[in-house]
């Protein structure tokens, strides 16, 4: 198969190309510049690739949680590309594409990306399998609810703030933790393709909360 597959949900802008057996990628460390820099990028690895858009067989983005910003680019960007080039598209949330691959780990894998307000955005995952909810917690409740006891494999974008207060000793980080993980996205959306068929035409980004923006606006009108 042909896939492209892009994750927008953290300040690590990962794109990846599958052709054939060939894999092509390409990570960034972007901030908020998803906008800008996406569209240019994926261009530029499909010519690396020697593909077009029609080319493809699979599109697959990240559907949340993360930077809403990042997410909505994302999944615009995807939806569009899927529409023009009549490209199936699957969306993974990213918490699972995150954990993707650690089924190997004796313990409790978490994946973590900075929710702000001093939160995270979360999942346990043990063996491959997710076994709660996405969780959007503060790192307290966090520790509390796993246990100082259990061995835990934290990895994601932003696991160095969340160790930055320390950790239990049980608990240690992935080293490649601020890996892009567009490859983990583009083996899931396929395994979820194949079982599942493409997103339905009305899904949007998983979001744990409200943006600020529309928090802003509610009190806004409120007021009014």
């Amino acid at each position: 198969m042909n896939i492209l597959a892009f994750d927008t949900s953290s300040d690590i802008l990962s794109i990846c190309v599958e052709k054939g057996s060939h894999i092509y990628e390409v990570d960034r460390l972007i901030g908020l510049k998803h906008s800008e820099l996406l569209s240019p990028l994926i261009g530029e690895l499909l010519e690396e690739a020697e593909l077009t858009l029609k080319d493809l067989d699979l599109i697959s983005c990240a559907r949340g949680p993360g930077s809403f910003t990042g997410l909505r680019i994302g999944m615009a960007t995807a939806k569009g590309l899927s529409v023009g080039a009549e490209v199936p598209l699957v969306s993974v949330p990213t918490l699972d594409f995150i954990a993707f691959g650690y089924d190997y780990f004796d313990g409790v894998v978490l994946p973590l990306l900075d929710a702000k307000k001093k939160c995270y955005y979360t999942a346990l995952y043990r063996k491959g399998k997710r076994i709660s909810e996405y969780l959007d917690i503060p790192k307290d409740a966090l520790v509390e609810l796993v246990g100082t006891t259990e061995k835990v494999l934290l990895t994601g974008a932003d696991v160095e703030i969340f160790k930055a207060s320390g950790l239990p000793e049980t608990w240690n980080v992935d080293p490649l933790a601020r890996q892009g993980r567009s490859q983990a996205l583009l083996n899931l959306g396929k395994v979820t393709f194949q079982k599942s068929g493409p997103d339905p035409d009305n899904l949007g980004p998983l979001y744990l909360r409200r943006s600020e923006a529309e928090i802003s606006r509610e009190k806004k009108e409120i007021k009014e």
